[in-house]
């Protein structure tokens, strides 16, 4: 019988804690962007192409981003196969998309490193792991 109480009380902390988080967001419109990290494709409302995760037959030729509000995409940095980092000429106004051209990639493993900053000066970062086949 303790067990059978414990459950939905951990259920209803559980809920609390998450409307508590949810709730803090909604208020700052701005909360979670200094050290955004890409764990999801929706995470934030950035959406990128290729889009972490994904999986082709084919090499992009470009990375594109799109922001939920106006930003500036600073710098992009491309790993391939754990080789060392290299930057990707970024030459992007404020919107909310972006889009840069690729050097041509072969197969293997990508990491696309991004950094972004609004006008009010709040920065956001994230990272696209890709892989073509």
């Amino acid at each position: 019988t303790k067990m059978r109480n414990f459950i939905p009380f951990a259920i209803a902390a559980a809920m609390l804690v998450s409307a508590g988080a949810a709730s803090a967001q909604a208020a700052d419109p701005h909360a979670g962007h200094g050290a955004m990290v890409m764990a999801a494709p929706a995470s934030a409302g950035v959406v990128t192409s290729p889009a972490d995760g994904s999986m082709s037959s084919s090499a992009p030729t470009a990375f594109s981003i799109t922001f939920p509000h106006a930003m500036t995409l600073k710098s992009l940095t491309l790993a391939t196969d754990g080789g060392r980092p290299a930057a990707v000429p970024v030459q992007a106004a404020a919107g909310t998309k972006a889009t840069v051209s690729l050097p041509a990639l072969g197969k293997g493993n990508h990491v696309l490193a991004w950094s972004a900053e609004g006008a009010d000066g709040h920065a956001m970062s994230g990272v696209a792991r890709f892989m073509v086949h």
